[in-house]
């Protein structure tokens, strides 16, 4: 009988033990529970760029600063080294030209003094305006490759010979403004033509046309 008791107390004094943690474990399971049904509230990032994104920008941002300051001596360098273009003026152009049949003879014209005047404009310019006398019709934006075409070639499409390669003296270019003549310009040298053989009227047609300058109509046609 003694034994059976003593066997008996240790397991009541067990089961007030875990009747005393049982309301603590319901506890835990409850605040997990509604930890877990909660909502999570959303992260918050911080917008500032990861290091090795800035470096890359600072040093995309240093390659086009040292691109651009290159482009700029090259654009002076060849600014410097270029030739520098004769500019006509309208006295030096009227000079040149034919006398006038009803006017009194101008001297002879020399190889020197000799224009091969160029217009550069569009035909439909041409047909507004005219020209100047003795001029021909090269129009720069839809023939941008003329001055470069073989003298063949450039018969061929423009029923003349090309300008300045049969005959000798200055090729002189002029358009409205002035402008598209300087272009003109640029590209007969880069086309082979003797630099001192070019030059440009600065003032053009519309100089020519203000100073009362001698005017020829142009019946010329598209050019393919």
């Amino acid at each position: 009988m003694a034994s059976i008791l003593s066997i008996r107390r240790p397991v009541a004094a067990l089961a007030a033990r875990t009747a005393t943690q049982t309301p603590q474990k319901a506890g835990s399971r409850a605040a997990v529970t509604t930890f877990l049904s909660s909502p999570a509230s959303p992260r918050s990032y911080s917008p500032a760029p990861r290091p090795q994104t800035a470096r890359l920008a600072l040093a995309s941002n240093n390659i086009q600063q040292r691109l651009s300051h290159q482009q700029q001596t090259i654009r002076r360098f060849n600014s410097a080294t270029a030739p520098s273009l004769r500019s006509w003026k309208f006295e030096d152009i009227n000079a040149a030209l034919p006398s006038d049949p009803n006017g009194p003879p101008s001297p002879p014209a020399t190889p020197q003094r000799k224009l091969i005047l160029v217009d550069v404009r569009e035909p439909n310019e041409l047909t507004s305006t005219g020209i100047i006398p003795t001029a021909v019709a090269v129009p720069l934006a839809s023939q941008p490759d003329a001055l470069f075409l073989t003298p063949d070639e450039f018969e061929t499409r423009f029923g003349f010979p090309k300008p300045g390669v049969q005959e000798e003296g200055h090729i002189v270019f002029y358009c409205k403004a002035g402008v598209r003549a300087k272009t003109a310009a640029q590209l007969a040298m880069q086309a082979g033509y003797d630099p001192d053989r070019i030059g440009v009227y600065e003032g053009s047609w519309l100089d020519w046309a203000d100073k009362g300058g001698k005017v020829e109509k142009w019946e010329g046609g598209e050019h393919e």
